[in-house]
């Protein structure tokens, strides 16, 4: 068996560290509800890395949908009948709309590397943040070193300079200086 607990609500101490009933009514007074959903992943040590991490990925960052008028030239279009598919359905000729797509990247992303953010920080200056989605020696494949071509990377600007910052943006990389710290060894 494998117990998970997502939410308790006690009327009486249950003595687990907290001195007080757990008793939050919520605003309706019947008790909190909580929703959510669960994966359970079995594999071995050595190859879970390789499927909870893309997972997680697709769980945490599901994409948006965003709806705007317009026909410029960001919109590709998927369908190949010009600006209104056919589709047939049992001898029927239908008319379709338009299948049309936008992505900011040429080329999709190793799936090791995720882009964390781009945040416009001023005039023509963008703040750009790849993670990389594994830990060093966590996966035989996800672990590689990934590079990337920033200048032919995005399709809707092109990059004319790159300075490297620290994680919070706002400190360039050589100006930060590391804390050493003194252990018990040495």
């Amino acid at each position: 068996p494998c117990p998970l607990q997502v939410h308790r609500r006690l009327l009486n101490d249950d003595n687990r560290g907290v001195g007080e009933p757990l008793d939050e009514p919520g605003e309706d007074g019947r008790g909190l509800v909580v929703r959510g959903r669960h994966r359970l992943l079995l594999d071995t040590a050595a190859a879970a890395a390789d499927q909870h991490r893309p997972q997680a990925q697709e769980m945490v960052t599901s994409p948006y949908v965003v709806l705007a008028p317009g026909s410029g030239p960001h919109l590709r279009q998927v369908s190949g009948e010009g600006s209104l598919g056919r589709v047939r359905r049992a001898g029927v000729s239908l008319l379709t709309a338009p299948s049309l797509q936008f992505s900011g990247l040429r080329r999709a992303l190793p799936p090791n590397l995720h882009l964390l953010s781009l945040e416009p920080r001023g005039a023509g200056s963008l703040l750009l943040r790849l993670e990389h989605l594994f830990e060093r020696g966590e996966s035989q494949n996800g672990s590689q070193p990934v590079t990337v071509d920033l200048t032919t990377l995005f399709s809707a600007f092109t990059i004319t300079s790159v300075r490297e910052m620290a994680l919070g943006g706002d400190v360039p990389l050589q100006s930060v200086s590391r804390l050493l710290w003194t252990t018990a060894t040495g």
